[in-house]
Protein backbone atom coordinates (compact mmCIF):
# COMPACT_ATOMS: atom_id res chain seq x y z
CA UNK A 1 0.00 0.00 0.00
CA UNK A 2 1.47 3.29 -1.16
CA UNK A 3 1.68 5.87 1.71
CA UNK A 4 -0.92 8.81 1.73
CA UNK A 5 0.78 12.24 0.39
CA UNK A 6 0.81 14.84 3.36
CA UNK A 7 -0.04 18.23 1.71
CA UNK A 8 -0.12 21.37 3.12
CA UNK A 9 -2.61 24.32 0.49
CA UNK A 10 -1.47 27.95 1.07
CA UNK A 11 -3.33 30.67 -0.41
CA UNK A 12 -4.26 34.01 0.96
CA UNK A 13 -7.50 33.66 -0.48
CA UNK A 14 -10.24 31.89 1.32
CA UNK A 15 -12.30 31.01 -1.90
CA UNK A 16 -9.35 29.49 -3.63
CA UNK A 17 -8.02 27.70 -0.03
CA UNK A 18 -11.45 26.29 -0.16
CA UNK A 19 -11.94 25.26 -3.46
CA UNK A 20 -8.29 23.16 -3.14
CA UNK A 21 -8.71 20.98 0.02
CA UNK A 22 -12.43 20.09 -1.57
CA UNK A 23 -10.81 18.82 -4.37
CA UNK A 24 -7.92 16.95 -2.01
CA UNK A 25 -10.37 15.53 -0.02
CA UNK A 26 -11.64 13.57 -2.95
CA UNK A 27 -8.45 12.28 -3.92
CA UNK A 28 -7.73 9.08 -0.55
CA UNK A 29 -4.27 9.48 -1.66
CA UNK A 30 -3.98 12.88 -0.18
CA UNK A 31 -4.18 13.86 3.53
CA UNK A 32 -4.56 17.50 4.01
CA UNK A 33 -2.10 18.66 7.03
CA UNK A 34 -2.40 22.16 7.11
CA UNK A 35 -4.38 24.90 4.88
CA UNK A 36 -2.88 28.05 5.49
CA UNK A 37 -3.48 32.26 4.52
CA UNK A 38 0.23 32.86 3.87
CA UNK A 39 3.54 32.31 3.96
CA UNK A 40 4.83 32.45 7.17
CA UNK A 41 1.69 30.02 8.67
CA UNK A 42 3.10 27.67 6.07
CA UNK A 43 6.57 28.04 7.08
CA UNK A 44 6.03 26.95 10.33
CA UNK A 45 4.64 23.65 9.30
CA UNK A 46 7.43 23.07 6.61
CA UNK A 47 9.34 23.48 9.44
CA UNK A 48 8.26 21.33 12.51
CA UNK A 49 6.06 18.15 10.37
CA UNK A 50 6.74 15.98 7.56
CA UNK A 51 5.09 17.39 4.44
CA UNK A 52 5.25 16.28 1.06
CA UNK A 53 3.52 18.18 -0.96
CA UNK A 54 2.89 22.00 -1.21
CA UNK A 55 -0.21 23.95 -3.06
CA UNK A 56 1.45 27.34 -3.55
CA UNK A 57 -0.04 30.48 -4.44
CA UNK A 58 2.53 32.92 -5.82
CA UNK A 59 0.82 36.16 -4.83
CA UNK A 60 0.36 36.71 -1.26
CA UNK A 61 1.26 39.88 1.29
CA UNK A 62 4.57 39.67 2.83
CA UNK A 63 6.73 36.68 1.90
CA UNK A 64 4.52 35.70 -2.04
CA UNK A 65 5.26 32.33 -3.15
CA UNK A 66 8.43 31.83 -4.53
CA UNK A 67 10.32 33.58 -2.16
CA UNK A 68 9.04 30.71 0.38
CA UNK A 69 10.06 28.12 -1.84
CA UNK A 70 13.50 29.92 -2.24
CA UNK A 71 13.88 30.10 1.69
CA UNK A 72 13.60 26.18 1.77
CA UNK A 73 16.49 23.41 2.23
CA UNK A 74 15.36 20.70 1.50
CA UNK A 75 11.94 21.61 -0.25
CA UNK A 76 9.18 19.48 -0.48
CA UNK A 77 7.03 19.26 -3.74
CA UNK A 78 5.39 22.23 -5.12
CA UNK A 79 3.09 22.99 -7.49
CA UNK A 80 2.05 27.08 -8.01
CA UNK A 81 -1.88 27.66 -7.88
CA UNK A 82 -2.12 31.40 -9.24
CA UNK A 83 -3.56 33.59 -11.69
CA UNK A 84 -0.75 34.93 -13.07
CA UNK A 85 0.64 33.84 -15.81
CA UNK A 86 4.31 35.64 -16.18
CA UNK A 87 6.04 33.83 -13.10
CA UNK A 88 5.79 30.06 -15.03
CA UNK A 89 9.48 30.54 -15.66
CA UNK A 90 11.20 31.17 -12.61
CA UNK A 91 8.15 29.20 -10.85
CA UNK A 92 10.30 25.55 -13.56
CA UNK A 93 13.74 27.34 -12.44
CA UNK A 94 12.83 26.20 -8.98
CA UNK A 95 12.18 23.02 -9.97
CA UNK A 96 8.43 23.23 -9.39
CA UNK A 97 6.76 20.00 -10.15
CA UNK A 98 3.59 21.83 -12.28
CA UNK A 99 2.05 25.24 -12.59
CA UNK A 100 -2.08 25.48 -12.14
CA UNK A 101 -3.51 28.36 -13.67
CA UNK A 102 -6.55 29.55 -12.13
CA UNK A 103 -9.29 28.86 -12.43
CA UNK A 104 -8.36 24.96 -11.52
CA UNK A 105 -10.41 22.36 -12.40
CA UNK A 106 -10.93 19.44 -10.35
CA UNK A 107 -9.29 16.95 -13.96
CA UNK A 108 -6.44 19.28 -14.01
CA UNK A 109 -5.90 18.73 -10.16
CA UNK A 110 -5.64 15.27 -10.34
CA UNK A 111 -3.20 14.93 -13.20
CA UNK A 112 -0.99 17.47 -10.92
CA UNK A 113 -1.40 14.83 -8.17
CA UNK A 114 -0.64 11.73 -10.24
CA UNK A 115 2.28 13.21 -11.41
CA UNK A 116 3.35 14.17 -7.67
CA UNK A 117 2.62 10.18 -7.15
CA UNK A 118 5.33 9.71 -9.10
CA UNK A 119 7.79 11.91 -8.29
CA UNK A 120 7.53 10.66 -4.62
CA UNK A 121 7.48 7.16 -5.98
CA UNK A 122 11.03 7.81 -7.66
CA UNK A 123 12.25 9.96 -4.84
CA UNK A 124 11.52 7.74 -1.88
CA UNK A 125 11.31 4.32 -3.94
CA UNK A 126 7.84 3.31 -1.80
CA UNK A 127 6.26 2.39 -5.16
CA UNK A 128 5.83 -1.22 -6.56
CA UNK A 129 7.99 -2.70 -9.25
CA UNK A 130 5.56 -2.26 -11.27
CA UNK A 131 5.34 1.71 -11.48
CA UNK A 132 9.45 1.26 -11.53
CA UNK A 133 9.30 -0.46 -14.60
CA UNK A 134 6.48 2.05 -16.02
CA UNK A 135 8.89 5.18 -15.63
CA UNK A 136 11.76 3.00 -17.19
CA UNK A 137 10.56 2.04 -20.03
CA UNK A 138 12.79 3.51 -23.25
CA UNK A 139 12.40 6.70 -25.25
CA UNK A 140 12.43 7.07 -28.53
CA UNK A 141 16.48 7.38 -29.89
CA UNK A 142 14.98 10.34 -31.50
CA UNK A 143 14.23 11.53 -28.37
CA UNK A 144 16.81 10.90 -26.05
CA UNK A 145 19.46 14.45 -24.77
CA UNK A 146 23.00 14.35 -25.20
CA UNK A 147 23.40 17.01 -22.62
CA UNK A 148 22.15 17.25 -19.27
CA UNK A 149 21.71 20.93 -17.81
CA UNK A 150 21.34 21.18 -14.12
CA UNK A 151 21.49 23.59 -11.16
CA UNK A 152 24.94 23.95 -9.11
CA UNK A 153 26.62 26.22 -7.52
CA UNK A 154 24.58 29.12 -8.30
CA UNK A 155 24.72 28.19 -12.18
CA UNK A 156 23.84 25.93 -14.82
CA UNK A 157 26.45 23.34 -15.64
CA UNK A 158 26.08 21.56 -18.98
CA UNK A 159 27.19 17.96 -18.68
CA UNK A 160 28.14 14.91 -21.52
CA UNK A 161 25.88 12.69 -20.83
CA UNK A 162 28.49 9.93 -21.81
CA UNK A 163 30.73 11.04 -19.29
CA UNK A 164 28.25 10.27 -16.41
CA UNK A 165 29.25 7.25 -14.39
CA UNK A 166 26.24 7.44 -11.52
CA UNK A 167 24.02 9.65 -10.16
CA UNK A 168 23.61 9.23 -5.64
CA UNK A 169 21.23 11.24 -3.22
CA UNK A 170 22.82 11.89 -0.09
CA UNK A 171 21.02 13.88 2.11
CA UNK A 172 19.67 16.90 0.60
CA UNK A 173 21.89 17.13 -2.63
CA UNK A 174 22.64 14.77 -5.49
CA UNK A 175 25.92 13.77 -6.33
CA UNK A 176 26.73 13.31 -10.00
CA UNK A 177 29.89 11.05 -10.79
CA UNK A 178 31.61 11.84 -13.79
CA UNK A 179 35.04 10.40 -15.14
CA UNK A 180 36.15 13.63 -14.78
CA UNK A 181 34.48 15.17 -11.46
CA UNK A 182 31.71 15.01 -8.79
CA UNK A 183 29.36 17.70 -9.47
CA UNK A 184 27.02 18.50 -6.41
CA UNK A 185 23.37 19.70 -6.78
CA UNK A 186 20.06 20.23 -4.74
CA UNK A 187 17.62 18.96 -7.59
CA UNK A 188 16.07 15.97 -6.12
CA UNK A 189 17.38 12.67 -8.03
CA UNK A 190 13.68 11.66 -9.05
CA UNK A 191 13.77 14.71 -11.00
CA UNK A 192 16.43 13.68 -12.72
CA UNK A 193 15.65 10.43 -13.56
CA UNK A 194 13.02 11.93 -15.45
CA UNK A 195 15.75 13.85 -17.41
CA UNK A 196 17.74 11.11 -18.65
CA UNK A 197 17.48 8.91 -21.26
CA UNK A 198 16.20 5.41 -19.91
CA UNK A 199 18.02 3.14 -22.05
CA UNK A 200 21.19 4.26 -20.79
CA UNK A 201 20.48 4.96 -17.61
CA UNK A 202 18.56 2.74 -14.40
CA UNK A 203 17.15 3.73 -11.39
CA UNK A 204 18.94 0.68 -8.76
CA UNK A 205 18.09 2.16 -5.99
CA UNK A 206 16.24 5.61 -4.14
CA UNK A 207 19.63 6.48 -3.81
CA UNK A 208 21.39 5.37 -6.93
CA UNK A 209 20.90 6.02 -11.03
CA UNK A 210 23.93 4.21 -12.72
CA UNK A 211 24.36 4.46 -16.78
CA UNK A 212 24.17 0.95 -18.05
CA UNK A 213 27.03 0.84 -19.80
CA UNK A 214 29.00 1.72 -17.28
CA UNK A 215 28.70 -1.13 -15.20
CA UNK A 216 31.29 -3.45 -14.82
CA UNK A 217 29.44 -6.60 -12.49
CA UNK A 218 26.16 -7.12 -11.02
CA UNK A 219 24.68 -9.81 -8.51
CA UNK A 220 21.18 -9.86 -7.38
CA UNK A 221 22.06 -7.18 -4.59
CA UNK A 222 24.91 -5.08 -5.95
CA UNK A 223 26.16 -2.99 -9.45
CA UNK A 224 29.95 -2.24 -10.02
CA UNK A 225 30.07 1.11 -11.25
CA UNK A 226 33.97 2.59 -11.29
CA UNK A 227 35.32 0.17 -9.01
CA UNK A 228 32.54 0.95 -6.38
CA UNK A 229 29.73 -1.45 -5.33
CA UNK A 230 26.42 0.18 -5.19
CA UNK A 231 22.99 -1.35 -3.62
CA UNK A 232 20.25 -2.96 -5.85
CA UNK A 233 17.54 -1.81 -3.68
CA UNK A 234 14.28 -4.06 -3.21
CA UNK A 235 11.61 -2.39 -5.19
CA UNK A 236 13.86 -1.88 -7.95
CA UNK A 237 15.35 -5.57 -7.96
CA UNK A 238 13.38 -7.26 -10.66
CA UNK A 239 13.28 -4.95 -13.19
CA UNK A 240 17.35 -3.68 -12.54
CA UNK A 241 18.13 -6.85 -13.32
CA UNK A 242 16.04 -8.21 -16.26
CA UNK A 243 17.33 -4.71 -17.77
CA UNK A 244 20.94 -5.71 -16.51
CA UNK A 245 20.42 -9.47 -17.58
CA UNK A 246 19.37 -8.15 -21.17
CA UNK A 247 22.34 -5.79 -21.48
CA UNK A 248 24.51 -8.31 -20.63
CA UNK A 249 23.47 -11.28 -22.92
Amino acid sequence: MIAKIKCIIVDDEPLARDVLEGYAKQIDQLEVVAVCANAVEAFGHLQNEQIDLVFLDIKMPKINGLELLESLNPAPLVVFTTAYREFAIKAFELDAIDYLLKPISLSRFMKTVAKANKYLNGANGQGSSESVQETSNPNPASEEPELLYIKAQRKIVKLDLTDISYLESLNDKVIIHTSKSQIQTTQRIGYLAEKLPKNHFIRTHRSFIVRLDKVTAFNSIMVEVDGKELPIGRNYRSHALDVLQKKSS
